[in-house]
């Protein structure tokens, strides 16, 4: 958590009379402590009352030395404080990072964490040589409870996301027929189905979705070059595109399009860099993005160039919305043949 510096300081490092990497440097090594709090299970301890350095010790089943010293740094950087002597949750890690609090976000701290830790090396050598690492799903693929979290998160993004979009954006009166793809999870292609009883909905990914949905199939297919049914009257791109090269982005839209009948419903959802967003919503989109290019040789693409790509398959673009329940998100409804 950033430090809460006295106007003055945060004036220094804003001008430059003091050091601002040294920021940077006390917020890594925030991370690596509140990710081993989090793993010894210092915040849970911490959930039932505060505790002197011996009961945490305890309660951790740690060295109290070792305990004494990675609760000073907590102390420093704002997630821990004292009561009457005693350690004790600030509001920040008792909302945020205890395993029982609904809003719980030390998975997602675990996950970053270990991927910028084992994938983002070699970042000077790609930018310099223009050559992204790649490999993100195989180093994913290999590690099991990491892959758990990541399907975990994107579900449940999905699940907070879907109702707004499904009423953001109205079907065809006669539409029966919607093809997800890259739809994993298939919790958007649920949502839809589940508001128009006539739509029976197809999720391709890579890996084949089996559906509790009666209406909703799976079918496992490359994006880029497994065959594809047509004649479909929606077709879903949702959090996809950021994930291809920016040619083969462009190729999954017009594989999308074609897939459509004519005048049939093309969306697309993405993550985009917005204004609306706060200060660290916007730093962290644009970490997402480097993310994205040295592990995927994706990116968080520009609003401007998705319409081109809608455009350039043949689509008009009817609406645009921006989500009011994620500020970095952007859907994009087009129909195709449509002037």
């Amino acid at each position: 958590m950033p430090i809460d510096l006295p106007a003055d300081e945060a004036e220094a490092f804003r001008s430059g009379h003091a050091p601002a990497p040294m920021l940077d440097l006390v917020g890594l090594m925030a991370a690596h402590a509140v990710r081993a709090g989090w793993e010894l299970g210092l915040f849970d301890a911490l959930g039932k009352g505060p505790l002197t350095t011996w009961e945490l010790a305890a309660a951790t089943r740690s060295d109290p030395a070792g305990i004494e010293q990675l609760a000073n740094l907590l102390h420093a950087t704002g997630y821990l404080r004292w009561d009457d002597g005693r350690h004790a949750n600030s509001p920040a890690a008792g909302t945020w990072l205890r395993r029982d609090s609904p809003n719980c976000y030390g998975h997602v701290l675990s996950l970053w964490h270990t991927m910028i830790e084992e994938l983002w090396t070699g970042l000077p050598e790609a930018v310099r040589e223009g050559r992204p690492r790649g490999g993100f799903y195989t180093w994913l693929a290999a590690q099991p409870e990491l892959r758990a979290t990541f399907q975990n998160l994107q579900r449940g993004l999905a699940g907070w996301l879907a109702e707004e979009v499904v009423a953001l954006t109205g079907l065809p009166a006669d539409a029966t027929s919607l093809l997800d793809l890259g739809g994993g999870h298939g919790l958007y292609s649920e949502a839809y189905c589940t508001a128009y009883p006539a739509l029976h909905a197809t999720v391709v990914d890579s890996v084949r979705l089996v559906s509790g949905h009666q209406r909703v199939t799976g079918r496992a297919a490359d994006l880029l070059t497994g065959s594809l049914d047509d004649g479909h009257d929606v077709v879903l791109l949702f959090n996809v595109l950021h994930g291809f090269p920016s040619a083969d982005a462009a190729r999954l839209v017009a594989r999308a399009a074609r897939a459509l009948r004519q005048d049939g419903l093309l969306l697309v959802l993405e993550t985009t860099a917005s204004d609306r967003a706060g200060a660290a919503e916007r730093a962290f989109t644009a970490g997402f993005s480097v993310n994205l290019w040295h592990t995927q040789n994706g990116r968080v693409y520009p609003e401007r160039q998705i319409e081109e790509w809608i455009a350039g398959a043949g689509c008009a673009l009817r609406e645009r919305h921006e989500l009011t329940r994620s500020a970095t998100h952007t859907l994009f409804a087009a129909v195709k043949g449509a002037s």
